[in-house]
């Protein structure tokens, strides 16, 4: 009888074991291998957005085809109105004395340098007035692709009257006041790997800085 008592307790000691060790061999949701991944996925500093459709350019490339490889969705005709608007915007904001709207608009580089000149025209206690009479013609002079940033300078046709006064309202006579047939040279640029679309002006001169 004892000999039997000792075979039952030995079988119940081999269950036992057998059913610690399956339930200790077991993976549970807790042990999910990836979890630690994400975890530290979720802390990763957030990149720049990057346009998926944009294409990396490592050498200099020329023209509106190159561009158009490198962003598929640009559209020629829609960048010309929006070079357009810009025109009078940044010559507005110019006038005013607004770097709020400038910021939005131009490079650092240029931006700069507006700034200085609006500061010395405040200094004078002097006041600039910019009217767009017309605007006659608009169109690419050259496009180009270099690093992922895109360069296109446009030649603007304009007719504008611009005046100075001083801080007693007395127009100030120079040859860059009146009634005015001009020729602009923007150069206006683009990173085409971040998801914004607007272009900023980053240079500006006229025909007869390039003679």
């Amino acid at each position: 009888m004892p000999f039997i008592d000792i075979l039952i307790f030995a079988v119940i000691a081999v269950l036992l074991v057998l059913r610690l060790r399956s339930v200790l061999g077991q993976k549970t949701g807790y042990d999910d291998p990836g979890r630690g991944k994400e975890s530290a996925e979720r802390f990763e500093q957030q990149p720049i957005p990057i346009r998926s459709d944009a294409k990396v350019v490592s050498n200099d490339d020329q023209g509106i085809d190159a561009l158009r490889r490198a962003d598929p969705s640009f559209s020629e005709a829609q960048f010309l109105d929006g070079a357009k608007a810009a025109f009078g915007m940044i010559l507005s904001a110019y006038a005013e004395g607004d770097l709020a709207q400038l910021k939005r608009l131009l490079s650092y580089d240029l931006l700069q340098s507006f700034t200085q000149s609006i500061r010395q025209r405040v200094s004078d206690r002097e006041s600039l007035a910019i009217k767009i009479e017309d605007i006659s013609h608009v169109s690419i002079l050259n496009v180009q692709v270099s690093e992922n940033i895109a360069s296109i300078t446009v030649d603007f046709h304009s007719v504008q009257t611009r005046t100075i006064t001083d801080d007693g309202g007395n127009v100030i006579e120079d040859e860059g006041t009146g009634k005015l047939d001009l020729v602009d040279i923007w150069t206006f640029e683009r990173d085409l790997t971040l998801a914004d679309p607007n272009w900023k002006l980053a240079e500006t001169e006229s025909p007869e800085d390039e003679a």
